[in-house]
């Protein structure tokens, strides 16, 4: 184990998972483990659990678990270094300095010294701030976010040259602010407005540059290259200013443009972010689904806007988040909205539609529901969209949506849904455990390996038959169980049983004593049989209804030898 995980392992002992997460959440007894409210959803019952014996926590409402550094790190949104850093001085460990790729931590302080210039340099530009003034931009927007103004050419150059750190010219370049003319160095970015581009910790990793009016010259907007620092399709604009809120209000608002983002914030809706310029990506909505699982799209009304709106759904569904959307018509973007009807905003969240009801309904206001090409090519929209839609459940919710909006012939309405339904439309089952309270919804056999792995010695009593369990998961844990006669949970849980022993532990308030564990395993014993029973009947009718006589006796037989089996175990 080399020096750095001796110190995790150190802190993790030293550190009572109980006591730190009720700095941040209330905590009730619940048995041998505590439950509370989660503070990584919002939500009115209890469902999320910390084990004292695992150290470890589960919400059964979201599905975020991990230990104590996993919970630090999201529920302060801080990266692993930070989180170890601050859970190291509780612990009253000091940690081993490692070893820093410089070359790295020279492009980090490159950016936030040029984040600070470029932030001066606004306030000494008339024309720049006079252009944020009349846009709307405070001062507590422009300190808030750090907005500030480059002239370009060689100033920032000069500047950071005469600074106490020296950097070399590969650093410079790597740093995206820099381009090679004559071969030499000159800044990317020439009368500009800048707006930072923080991770979701602060970090300053690149810039998104906006010409002024009077300087029309390259794109609209121009943002930092990709560096070894900086991903486009990893960071969103807004992501560290708006994560508090968008955990607070459990909903994100995803719109297009920074200063949709900046005008927003002065409103006090604060759960807002936008593209960095680019189109939406899955790693940049994987992200913000770590902060909330609701999304609300409300992208510019023109057709571009709409059709970016159309790919985030694509994206939504391969990572089964809940998508709202809405449109700021009449007017072009949040911005104009704002400086318009200010209330307007406030208003599409509280009456925000599902995304592919707000996507369908766009389709069809224009086409005409009797004209048989404007039909085929909506089903045919229809049904590409519906292919990417994962869950089989959340797909019949948006057939039965679109056949209630009276655009197609009802006579026709049980053969298009048979289309939309058709099995060769991919996807992926949804999972067979769901949860909607404090302790997942779990099956006799699950309960029943719970109350096997909750004492200190772990074993299964003689007279139990494994036969009966049908679970596969639950099968191979108790198969494992009894191969190994003095197995540990420590044991178990390096043994890929990970999920079933945490969860065994998270559900303890399930089970009470020995005598219900009998009578589970009773229970699951007549199970067995119930079901095989059913089985074999169903077999028996069919058999009986096709004539086939021989095949109806032998499952008789078979039925008879069952009923024996069964009063003979």
């Amino acid at each position: 184990m080399d020096g750095n995980r001796i110190q995790i392992e150190e802190i993790r002992s030293r550190i009572d998972i109980i006591n730190e997460i009720s700095k941040y959440v209330q905590l009730k007894s619940a048995g041998k483990n505590f439950s509370g409210l989660c503070p990584f959803h919002n939500e009115k019952t209890p469902s999320f659990i910390v084990s004292p014996e695992l150290q470890r926590y589960k919400c059964f409402g979201c599905g975020e678990s991990g230990d104590i550094f996993n919970f630090i790190q999201n529920v302060e949104n801080i990266d692993f270094p930070e989180t170890l850093e601050k859970l190291a001085k509780e612990a009253g460990v000091i940690l081993k300095k490692p070893k820093i790729n410089t070359h790295l931590a020279k492009l980090y302080e490159i950016n936030t010294l040029a984040a600070r210039y470029f932030y001066k340099e606004l306030k000494k530009n008339k024309k720049a701030l006079e252009y944020m003034k009349n846009r709307g931009f405070s001062d507590d927007s422009i300190f808030k976010f750090g907005i500030g103004y480059a002239s370009g050419g060689y100033q920032l150059l000069e500047h950071l040259q005469t600074g106490k750190i020296k950097f070399n010219k590969k650093e410079l370049l790597d740093s995206g602010l820099f381009t090679l003319k004559g071969n030499k160095l000159r800044s990317k970015f020439f009368k500009r407005i800048m707006f930072p581009i923080r991770t979701s910790s602060g970090k300053v990793v690149g810039f998104s540059g906006r010409t002024l009016p009077e300087y029309d010259k390259g794109p609209k907007y121009m943002n930092t290259p990709e560096t070894p620092i900086y991903h486009k399709k990893d960071n969103i604009f807004g992501q560290y200013e708006s994560r508090k809120a968008i955990r607070k209000k459990d909903l994100v608002i995803i719109c297009e443009g920074q200063t949709d983002v900046i005008a927003a914030h002065q409103h006090g809706i604060e759960n807002i972010v936008a593209p960095l310029g680019t189109a939406l990506t899955l790693e940049q909505l994987t992200n913000l689904s770590k902060l909330t699982k609701n999304l609300f799209f409300l992208f510019d009304s023109d057709s571009a806007g709409q059709a970016a709106m159309q790919r985030a759904f694509l994206l939504i569904s391969k990572l089964n988040l809940q998508a709202y959307a809405a449109s700021p018509e009449p007017f072009t973007d949040i911005d104009e909205m704002l400086q318009k009807d200010p209330k307007l905003l406030k208003k599409l969240i509280k009456r925000k539609t599902d995304l592919f009801s707000f996507l369908f309904s766009k389709k069809i206001e224009k086409l005409n529901s009797t004209d048989y090409t404007d039909i085929t090519s909506t089903l045919n929209w229809t049904k590409k969209l519906l292919a990417e839609v994962q869950n089989p459940s959340l797909r019949s919710i948006y057939i039965n949506v679109l056949l209630n909006r009276n655009f197609f012939d009802s006579a026709n309405i049980d053969e298009i849904r048979k289309n939309l339904l058709n099995k060769n439309t991919p996807y992926i089952q949804t999972q067979k455990k769901t949860s909607t309270s404090t302790t997942t919804m779990i099956s006799r056999q699950e309960k029943l390996l719970c109350a096997i792995l909750i004492p200190e010695e772990i074993s299964i009593p003689k007279n139990y038959k494994l036969k009966y369990f049908t679970d596969p998961d639950v099968k191979k844990i108790l198969k494992h169980i009894q191969k190994h006669k003095e197995v540990t949970k420590d044991q178990l849980l390096k043994e890929n049983f990970k999920e079933s022993v945490e969860n065994a532990i998270f559900n303890f308030s399930q089970v009470d004593d020995k005598e219900e564990v009998d009578t589970l395993y009773n229970l699951i014993r007549k199970d067995y049989y119930t079901t095989k029973g059913k089985e074999l009947k169903r077999k028996i009718a069919i058999a009986e209804t096709q004539g086939d006589i021989k095949k109806s006796e032998k499952l008789l037989k078979q039925f008879l030898n069952l009923s024996k089996e069964m009063n003979n175990d």
